[in-house]
């Protein structure tokens, strides 16, 4: 795994020491009870597939969006468990860098971890089209194409109409299913998701639309709501995260195998404080 735990680019066995004792919270004084939401989970992956045929998701697993399919069968978001992790984050100053202290080690989550767990492409976002100021019937928006004139739809009531075979085509049934992919998996801020025109102009040419750096925007995003916060704000009863949170309890548990059962017992049981209990018998475990 791309995160090589305990090691830093860069820095020796004393930069190492250096960046341990630069951490948010001493150890053994990170705060607990601290509730973490996010607006994605495995879930939401879930009720896309389950709205597709079997010839549908096997498309999917052959094109970029391959490991997407693959999450939605690992276990779900751990709240207790990123918790756990945002608590122990080391202070580092890169916009698209992080460190979380697990049994004495960093482990890294940067462009190369999220692109090993998502298999998303992360390259540069291209700029922008220059805007003409009107648009002639020809020129209009791929949109309409996919919903006709609905201003506003939400991802629940797009794969609502899925779910009921409202929509007969199936070039844009595949394409409604992945514009609820990028909106509600990788790139959620609230809980009722709205589909984006800006989005949904990328399906025109699939390969294009494949091509595009979700990746990088989907980092982007969860990178800035994990950095923002500082050791005032990660004590604060609640803690929401944009983006595709998934992805961090991803490269963990990549990097620490052994973590794979406790995440899986965290989501099956309620989020209560003994989660911090069970994460930290396991890393004591690792220690020995």
């Amino acid at each position: 795994m791309g995160s090589r735990s305990g090691e830093l680019p860069g820095n020796g066995s004393e930069g190492l020491e250096m960046e341990l004792l630069n951490m948010m919270f001493a150890d053994g004084e990170e705060p607990v009870g601290v509730r973490v939401l996010t607006y994605q989970s495995s879930w939401s992956i879930n009720s896309i597939l389950n709205a597709l045929h079997e010839d549908e998701i096997q498309y999917l697993r052959s094109s970029p969006f391959g490991k997407i399919v693959e999450i939605a069968e690992k276990p779900a978001f751990s709240r207790r468990f990123a918790r756990f992790m945002l608590s122990r984050q080391l202070k580092v100053e890169k916009i698209h860098e992080a460190w979380f202290r697990f049994a004495g080690k960093p482990i890294r989550f940067s462009f190369r971890e999220f692109t090993i767990v998502t298999g998303l492409p992360c390259g540069e976002i291209p700029p922008k089209p220059k805007m003409k100021k009107k648009r002639t019937v020809k020129e209009k928006l791929y949109w309409v194409d996919l919903f006709g004139y609905v201003e506003d739809l939400s991802v629940s009531r797009a794969l609502k109409m899925l779910r009921k075979n409202t929509v007969t085509d199936k070039d844009i049934w595949i394409k409604v299913a992945c514009l609820a992919i990028v909106s509600s998996v990788l790139l959620s801020t609230n809980l009722k998701m709205k589909m984006l025109k800006e989005h949904a102009e990328q399906l025109g040419d699939m390969e294009e639309f494949f091509a595009f750096p979700w990746g990088r925007l989907a980092l982007d995003m969860l990178m800035s709501s994990i950095k923002k916060r500082d050791d005032i704000s990660l004590s604060q009863n609640t803690i929401a995260l944009k983006g595709f949170a998934l992805a961090l309890q991803l490269v963990i548990v990549e990097a620490v195998p052994l973590l794979t059962e406790v995440v899986q017992e965290a989501c099956s049981s309620s989020d209560s404080d003994s989660g911090d209990e069970e994460i930290d018998g396991m890393k004591h475990k690792l220690k020995k």
